[in-house]
Parts: C-alpha cells; structure tokens; sequence
C-alpha cells in the first residue's frame, strides 16, 4: 500500500500558481573538477533513494487538497539539453517533480518547489555527489556532514516545521504599495538566460563587513541602485524597489525537516538622486536585521500557517482553493516585489570532498512579474552570483557587476548559458 503526504504549509502554494512562464522550479548545481561519469552518477541516484523519500513522491489531487504519494520508480538521470529552470513534465520524468541533470562537468537538481526548499536540495546534491565520487573510487569521511543511505528517514526529515513552530501571536498588518517591476523584451525563443559571476567569499564578506553589513544586505543594496541607476533613474516612476529575500526558519526555529521551512522578508527601498550606496548598504541591513529577528520569523509562520487552520477554508473544493491563492500571489507577493534575491549560504562539505568541486550555483527561476532574479551561493571560497532571467536587456547586470568589480574592487569572472544571444 503506498505511502501519503500532506503538502507542508509553503508547498501549498505553488501548485496553484505554477505555468509554463512561473515554472516554481529551482535549480542547484555543482561544477566538478572532472567531466561526468553518467553510469557512476545513476549508481548514485539509486542509492539515495531511499534516503530522500519526500522526494520520490508524485503530486496527486484531492477533493479538498493536493497530496503527495510515494513511489517506487527509479530516478532517471539526463543530459542536460535545454535551458534552466523549465516546467517539470511528470509524464516524461517516472511522475517526479525534480530531476538530476548532468552536463559535462556539471550536477544539476532542479526541484519543483512543493518538495522542499534550498536547504533539503542542497542536502540531497551533496548526498548525490557524495556516492558518485565514491563510485569514482573516492574514499571520502564525512565528518557528519552527509546524509548517509543505509542511515534510515528520521522522523525529524519529514515533519512539517510550520506547523510545529506555529503559535497564536498577534501580527501588525502593514499596506504596502506596488513594487518597482523590471521590463524587458522577451526571447525570441521563450527560454532562460543565466549569468554567473563569480568573486572571493572572503573579500566580499571583508567588504560588506567593512560596510557594516551582511553579504544578503550589501548585495541587497547594490542591485536595488543598479535598478535605480539603469531604470527608475530614466523614468518617471516613484514605486520602492523591493528586493524579497528568502529566510531559512531553522536557524531561529531549530529542525532538521528536509521539507520546506523558509519565510520571505521583503527589503525595500525609495532611491532618489540623493542617495548614495552607502546609504542604502545600511538602510537594508538595518532592514535585514529587524526582519530576520526571531519575533519577525513568528509572525511569517503564524501569516503562513493561520489561514490553513481556519475551518472555514477546510471542505472549500480544490479548485476554487486553487484560483483564491492565485488571486492573492499575484495581488500580495508578486506585485509586491522587484525580484528574489536567494542567498543559500556557504556550502559546508566533507574536507576531502572539496577538491573535486569548483563551484556551487543556485538558479532562482523567473517569473511575468519578476522577469529576472538572483541566487547566490559558496563554496571553496568562491561566491557565485546567478541571474536567470527571460528577458533580452541586461544593462541591470552589467551595472551590478562593474560596480562590484570597480568602486568594489573585486575581481569578478562572469561566464553565461548564452541563451537568446544572438552571434
């Protein structure tokens, strides 16, 4: 008899406002010192399965709500061949809403965010990689920092963080306006073109320090002025620039879920002529700081977690569930924001595990309201910053990185999918 899942609290959402053009997929990916060994990464894929089994599940629909149910299907790994971040067809992927990609010397998970956020991607990458190097005749410890196959699902992986952290507290509402949105000319051929730019963790963490700020805040900052400088600066708009930044909950609300558990803090800003970047560094990071306070992340999970408990919503049928949480994505969270800047943080791998990984990316997947966003992530002491975006002009990138590699002075190397350039 096959096994059932609730939708953890966040993963309620997506289903119900994913399309071809707001695919709701992310992706993680490792950039290896050697090319792929595609029968050494498949052995892999069949070992982790049944460590991560809130993520062999399918989406199923129900009367009232959607369910994930369990299966048994083997992970099929690919080539990849197409651009990041697409929708995820279950009919050609054995029913799974996440895939393990592979292209030359790269590892790709991109995973359909009902099934969990950065944090339990990035678990089950280093899962992943950590029995393909050792396929490849690696002999690795792991010092603990690996989710291993034969030991076993701890309750703890599976439960739903929400709705254990949630409890009754009283929340201010604020009516914030409409966001600043980035227009752009779409492809010619509709597809994602993605921009890495990769500097020094520690120079960068020294300069923002230096600023008395975070890495998330000061590149918080410089994108809102790269916005301003390229766009609003050209227009006769006033609306803030609002980065949202994704939060992990398991810092302030202790879980080991491998299910989603994050909230979203929105920083924003009014930039006039008059303000300079140092100005706005603190501004953001003053924001970032209240924000991210622990009284703040209770009221996201209470937000988050009340509407699900109201008895009212419980026998609404499914599909007008579906067209409500639509409504009020695009009316209280896309209209609300500029783009998503998601900083997955420092990648913590075994020592010996090191050495055969140059980089880690994170892909933020596009959206009509949001045609570009930004994820960041590190390793090696390499900073990656990735933009993925589905529009043609890129004078918003171009600013954000020279300023970085100018009045910054970091050297930064940028390399790209090249998607919808022309020759």
């Amino acid at each position: 008899m096959k096994k059932w899942y609730k939708l953890d609290n966040a993963a309620k959402l997506f289903p119900s406002v994913t399309n071809t053009k707001n695919t709701s997929v992310y992706r993680i990916s490792a950039v290896l010192t050697n090319p792929v060994d595609v029968d050494a990464l498949q052995q892999a894929a069949d070992t982790v399965f049944d460590r991560f089994p809130m993520f062999t599940v399918k989406l199923r629909r129900g009367v009232f709500w959607n369910y994930l149910e369990s299966s048994t299907d083997k992970i099929v790994i690919a080539e990849d061949q197409q651009y990041p971040c697409r929708n995820i067809d279950p009919t050609t992927n054995n029913g799974y809403l996440f895939k393990v990609l592979y292209y030359k010397n790269r590892v790709s998970v991109e995973v359909f965010h009902a099934l969990t956020d950065g944090n339990g991607a990035v678990e089950f990458l280093k899962s992943l990689l950590y029995y393909y190097l050792m396929y490849m005749g690696h002999e690795i410890d792991t010092e603990d920092r690996i989710l291993l196959a034969d030991s076993g699902v701890d309750i703890h992986d599976m439960e739903d963080a929400f709705r254990r952290y949630y409890k009754d507290c009283y929340v201010e509402s604020v009516r914030n306006s409409r966001a600043y949105h980035i227009k752009g000319t779409a492809f010619e051929q509709f597809g994602n073109n993605v921009v890495h730019g990769v500097v020094s963790a520690s120079q960068l963490n020294a300069l923002a320090k230096q600023k008395g700020s975070t890495i998330t805040a000061y590149l918080s900052a410089l994108l809102s002025y790269s916005i301003y400088q390229t766009r609003i600066k050209y227009s006769k708009s006033n609306a803030p620039v609002v980065i949202a930044v994704p939060v992990n909950l398991r810092k302030a609300f202790p879980s080991r879920t491998l299910r989603n558990f994050f909230g979203v803090v929105n920083l924003g800003a009014r930039i006039t002529e008059d303000t300079t970047l140092d100005e706005l560094i603190f501004r953001m990071n003053e924001m970032l700081k209240y924000k991210t306070g622990k009284e703040n992340l209770q009221n996201i999970i209470y937000n988050n977690v009340a509407l699900e408990r109201n008895k009212a919503t419980l026998f609404v049928p499914l599909f007008l569930k579906n067209w409500f949480v639509n409504l009020g994505f695009h009316m209280l969270g896309e209209s609300k924001r500029t783009l998503t800047l998601s900083n997955i943080g420092n990648i913590m791998l075994p020592q010996q595990m090191y050495k055969h990984v140059e980089l880690i990316e994170a892909l933020v997947y596009p959206s009509n309201k949001s045609p570009m966003n930004c994820g960041i992530s590190s390793v090696n002491d390499k900073l990656v910053i990735t933009f993925t975006r589905n529009i043609v002009e890129s004078d918003i990138l171009q600013y954000f990185f020279s300023t970085l590699a100018g009045e910054a002075g970091l050297e930064v190397k940028i390399y790209s999918n090249d998607w919808g350039i022309s020759e």
